[in-house]
């Protein structure tokens, strides 16, 4: 299938942020990271709440018929569209693990197999069916102004008109043809040695070919039954990288020593060279390059099978690892891709910057694939009786975008028993890792990469070479002209049999010395010696019979020894492994050297560039350079060649000047949507998704962000086609401002990842990893509020959250993390510490008309054993004591605080005397979580704590405040705005940005110097309720006269369209009067014109509605009908005019 052509269609009628948000934009660059209502490091909104919540072999029969019975269950009322909610996933889909785990590779996490977003939005629940009806009649709306009909250029026209026409070239005329370490010296004998003889050359060459002819002699063959080295890491990893918390791959441990080379997602990763050299010479499995194509599909040991000859045998796990004989042998595995880099920098290329770390060498155990067939009826070919070829054809379980992945290899190579084609289900030992596999994949020894299928789900023979999308346009070797995917010498050119890469090519790679080592010109004398190192593979079984290294530019070369795999021979003279290798010369030598260069027979030159330079000690050393970095690396001493200088200052090019903040950016974060940044440049990457190679995914992860990832991703991986139908969507630039934040992020990160290794070990928490923690029971508190207590693992001894910080507890979904933020409501103080923490949540149960809570109802389903995952701390503000405060690392001092400041002295810890004063706002009594625990806190210390609970739905018996939260209560029962308080926030959006901030300020309290968001759903100590200044929704423009447009204890799911079926006609009457008052089209006489029942006039309610929307002060307002604020006139207008644009 041939590349389609792709619209891009961006909404350039956008006229940029205003110039006034542009010059009362924030600076980024030295606020604090946790600003109200802007996305933070964790993607979330700080502040911000309700975002969304041995073994008997009969007895494991009973079990897995049980699972299956409750999952056809399930698929039938998916089938027939029944409402499903998330209890009854949690309910009805067995955690195979929990009773199987020695099935599972290590790390092994459940996954509900849906989306939140089908639960919640993809249902026809009665609230979905009302949303989708008015945005169908939106779009309808919408298409009737959009009539695009170019026809979009495909690729070879694109570069056609560019003057790339290389077919066209005189040469391709139809009447031509197509053509380490250093250490003390070895050799310390006096007088007439040999190395008083010969050159260093001759005395290094000496030394290795008796040592190299010794080492040959003793390998041995491998029958089948060789296990890896003992000294392999036992312990894989089992956290979950915050780089896949938000993509499909979300529940797979991955190590931290993979460099990424394609963004986030799919993972495409190798691990540094030196890392890999030093593992010696079978990888461990962490180590070893991922190469995949899109989202690793979730399959479990228990219930995959492998259809082979459509149906004729269909096998489980469980019969291909007891059924067969199998053999178990090192095998060296290369990406056909790897060393990419160095050719993209003298052309870009349509494959992403391998390194040259694509290549490792591992054990993989399981049956031989001809003895699988045999029993499937398959025999071996005939040369004699059959004329064409058959090829056995593979396809994996993983559903990508563009087809499943499959490919074919003859069907006499797989039938050779000395070719060794296993079916493996193991890895060094254990189950595959689900990147390498799991639960089955093919080796194919001594061929790429691209043709071991991984998630092997179905086989078959034919007498057809593969045709499906992977295997002709992945995997190739193509003439220099062919740069494209469109055109018909493109077309020609994939299809031909002669341009599939199979068997891996002849490469050698330097290690030693690494990019950016430094050898002390003071170390340097004639008694020492260097040792060059690197590593070697060949494919089809061959042996590497020779690698050589050159100083001097290829004029002479030094044979260099090589080291194999022990038991490295099968069927006496294959060679499925690779080899390191290594040469000794002299340091004087190596410092006249004008290169190091290694070669093994006709493979590409590696090679390493010395300089002497000084160091930052302003010592002089010798300083050396490999050909570039992998992935978006800019080090080494290639450098881009003048084709792509020129290509990128051609994409660099005018875009428009229009200037867009961080907060309008990050508005723009959804599928029909979605702008990203890249280089400082604004696009609308909408019209992309639907046919972006990589799905999705890739993009998504983007959407609505300010921050340096993106260009990272981008530049990965795309060429310069790429590029131009990028600039089609361009639509601006960010401001200063935000490219400032940009660079911090990126400064930050970078500190970060230096700081790493200094993790506390004896905690759970990290900030870029996800652990689990196993859920042990739960304690009723109410009718719909639970108390939930969770493990530690064993390898961790305490919890260690600093108090006002929050944790983060993840679900795996098949699509995402699903996160929601709590604060443990124990421990709070180090004594407290026992390797156990307890969460307080509230159940939103599902009912008729909606699904209810994800987490919540995840939480009330979870069954003993079962684990979470969890990852912080989270929030920047932490209270040390005695009023003092950090944020962002800087201290404070404010008046704050409950459990902590409360229970100091109990816990034997210095008295703290912090005040609080707390408004806790609810619906109803029900409501207030750890009710008691509160009032018991205000009898015990009146002086020093106080509590104001505010029901807007009371009973008739409720003596407490009743309504919602104003700016009177404010100034009745909080502290005021002086500058040793603190006010601390957090609520659903709306309420935070509409009601609480505002008020707020109208009072004094000013953002940044003593107005911050809280943490999560704020806690602030071992209460885990929202507490400190939750406030109801103020009213909505007139300041308490009005009733209120929004419902404040749903806000999260609250739009303007949805309030029209709550808002009465008075609500109406009185916003069109205040628009028109903002328009300045409402008659004089009326401005003074009292409202009804002797409410305040128009003036006065138009001033509100400016405090409100504008944000200002009374200070900083004008009055309305006199000098209004042009910026909080526009944001007025903006609300009420969509309300009733939207009004029946």
């Amino acid at each position: 299938m041939a590349a389609t052509p792709h619209y891009t269609r961006p909404t350039r009628s956008h006229s940029g942020s205003s110039r006034d948000d542009v010059l009362n934009e924030p600076d980024w660059a030295i606020t604090h990271s946790h600003r109200i209502g802007f996305r933070d490091r964790d993607d979330r909104h700080p502040a911000y709440t309700h975002t969304g919540d041995d073994w008997d072999p009969e007895k494991e029969r009973e079990f897995l018929a049980q699972a299956k019975e409750e999952a056809e269950e399930l698929s039938k009322k998916l089938g027939e569209h029944d409402l499903i909610n998330v209890r009854d996933y949690m309910n009805k889909q067995e955690d195979y693990h929990l009773r199987l785990p020695r099935k599972h590779p290590q790390g092994w996490r459940y996954v509900l197999h849906t989306t939140e977003d089908f639960i919640k939005y993809q249902q026809d629940w009665p609230v979905n069916v009302k949303k989708r009806q008015q945005l169908e009649e939106h779009e309808k709306n919408q298409k009737e102004h959009e009539n695009d009909k170019r026809t979009p250029q495909k690729e070879h026209e694109w570069r056609r008109g560019r003057g790339e026409n290389e077919t066209h070239n005189e040469a391709h005329a139809t009447d031509q043809q197509y053509h380490g370490d250093h250490s003390e010296g070895r050799g310390k004998d006096q007088g007439n040695g040999p190395q008083d003889k010969l050159s260093p050359q001759e005395l290094s060459l000496l030394r290795l070919l008796q040592s190299e002819s010794n080492y040959m002699k003793t390998l041995k063959e491998n029958d089948g039954n060789a296990k890896p080295p003992g000294d392999l890491p036992k312990q894989q990893e089992i956290s979950i990288n915050e780089d896949d918390q938000f993509t499909p791959d979300n529940w797979i441990p991955r190590s931290s020593h993979l460099i990424r080379l394609t963004g986030k997602h799919p993972l495409n990763g190798e691990p540094q060279l030196q890392a890999l050299y030093g593992a010696g010479l079978i990888t461990p499995n962490s180590l070893h390059y991922v190469r995949n194509h899109g989202p690793v599909p979730h399959l479990l040991w228990e219930t995959h099978q492998l259809d082979i000859e459509g149906g004729r045998l269909v096998l489980s796990m469980d019969d291909i690892a007891r059924n067969y004989e199998t053999i178990n042998i090192a095998v060296a595995m290369a990406c056909d891709g790897n060393r990419r880099k160095e050719l993209n920098m003298i052309r870009r290329s349509k494959g992403f910057n391998w390194g040259a770390g694509a290549i490792s060498c591992a054990f993989w155990k399981g049956p031989l694939l001809r003895d699988v067939l045999l029993t499937a009826g398959i025999q071996r070919p005939d040369p004699l009786h059959e004329k064409r070829p058959r090829w056995v054809h593979f396809e994996g379980a993983d559903n990508l975008r563009e087809a499943k992945y499959a490919t074919s290899i003859p069907l006499a190579y797989v039938m050779d028993s000395e070719n060794d084609v296993i079916l493996a289900y193991e890895m060094n030992n254990v189950r595959l890792p689900p990147d390498h596999g799991y639960p089955v994949r093919l080796i194919v020894p001594g061929y790429i990469g691209g043709r071991c299928i991984k998630w092997l789900q179905r086989i078959w023979v034919s007498d057809k070479e593969n045709d499906s999308h992977f295997h002709i346009w992945d995997n190739r070797v193509l003439p220099s002209f062919i740069r494209d995917k469109d055109s018909e010498f493109s077309h020609i050119m994939f299809h031909h049999p002669s341009t599939a890469c199979n068997e891996q090519n002849l490469n050698s790679i330097i290690v030693k010395p690494g990019h950016g080592e430094e050898i002390p010109l003071s170390d340097v004398n004639g008694n020492r010696t260097y040792r060059i190192a690197g590593i070697a593979y060949d494919g089809g079984g061959h042996e590497v019979q020779r690698v050589e290294v050159s100083l001097d530019g290829g004029k002479t070369w030094l044979y260099c020894v090589r080291k194999f795999p022990e038991y490295p021979v099968r069927h006496g003279n294959k060679f499925w492994t690779w080899l390191h290798w290594y040469v000794d010369v002299a340091l004087p030598h190596l410092v006249r050297a004008e290169s190091i260069i290694v070669r093994m027979m006709n493979n590409c030159w590696y090679i390493v560039r010395p300089e002497i330079l000084d160091n930052e000690g302003n010592c002089s050393v010798l300083f050396f350079r490999h050909p570039c970095e992998p992935g978006t690396g800019a080090g080494g001493w290639m450098q881009p060649s003048t084709e792509n200088r020129i290509e990128s200052i051609k994409h660099e090019a005018a875009s428009p000047q229009k200037q867009f903040t961080r907060e309008e950016i990050e508005k723009h974060n959804k599928e029909n949507d979605c702008w990203i940044v890249i280089n400082g440049k604004v696009y609308d990457a909408t019209s992309v998704l639907d046919w972006h190679p990589g799905g999705k995914a890739p993009i998504m992860t983007h959407a609505g962000r300010a921050h340096p990832d993106t260009t990272d991703d981008f530049e990965s991986i795309h060429d310069d086609y790429a590029e131009q139908k990028l600039s089609e969507c361009v639509l601006g630039v960010v401001t200063e401002k935000t490219i400032g934040f940009i660079k911090k992020q990126a400064e930050d990160a970078a500190k970060e990842k230096a700081n790493s290794s200094n993790e506390n070990l004896q905690t759970i928490f990290n900030r870029h990893q996800w652990n689990v923690v196993r859920f042990r029971e739960k304690e009723q508190l109410s009718e719909d509020t639970r108390r939930y207590t969770f493990v530690l693992p064993a390898y961790t001894k305490k919890l260690g959250l600093g108090t006002c910080q929050h944790l983060q507890l993840g679900f795996h979904f098949s699509d995402r993390l699903v996160v929601r933020p709590y604060t443990p409501t124990r421990p709070v103080f180090e004594k407290e510490e026992d390797g156990t923490f307890d969460l307080v949540v509230k159940t939103y149960a599902p009912d008729q008309s909606q699904p209810g809570g994800t987490m919540s109802n995840i939480l009330d389903c979870l069954r003993p054993g079962e684990e979470v995952e969890v990852k912080g701390p989270s929030g920047e503000i932490r209270y040390i004591g005695q009023g003092k405060f950090m944020i962002d690392d800087k201290g404070y001092h404010f008046h704050n605080l409950i459990s902590r400041i409360l229970r100091a002295k109990d816990q034997g810890m210095e008295e703290d005397k912090t005040n609080l004063k707390v408004i806790s706002a609810n619906k109803s009594e029900d409501d207030i979580l750890l009710r008691d625990e509160l009032d018991r806190f205000a009898e015990e210390d009146p002086d020093q704590f106080k509590i104001t609970h505010i029901l807007s739905n009371p009973n008739n018996n409720w003596r407490g405040e009743k309504g919602h939260v104003s700016k009177d209560i404010l100034q009745q029962y909080a502290f005021g705005p002086e500058k040793e308080n603190l006010a601390l926030l957090c609520g659903p959006p709306a309420m935070i940005q509409k009601a609480v901030l505002p008020a707020l300020r109208e009072i004094g309290y000013k953002e940044d110097e003593n107005l911050h968001s809280s943490p999560g759903r704020l806690n602030l100590d071992v209460i885990s309720i929202n507490l400190l200044l939750t406030l109801e929704i103020l009213q909505y423009l007139n300041a308490g006269k009005t009733k209120t447009l929004i419902d404040p204890h749903h806000a999260q799911t609250i739009s303007l369209s949805n309030a029209i079926t709550i808002a009465t006609k008075e609500d109406i009457q009185l916003l069109k009067r205040l628009v028109l008052g903002l328009r300045g089209e409402l008659p004089n006489e009326q401005t003074t014109q009292s409202t009804k029942d002797g409410e305040e006039d128009i003036s006065t309610i138009l001033h509100r509605a400016q405090h409100i929307l504008g944000g200002k002060t009374d200070n900083e307002v004008e009055h309305p009908v006199g000098r209004r604020d042009d910026r909080d006139t526009a944001r007025a207008l903006t609300v009420g005019e969509d309300f009733l644009g939207q009004y029946p």
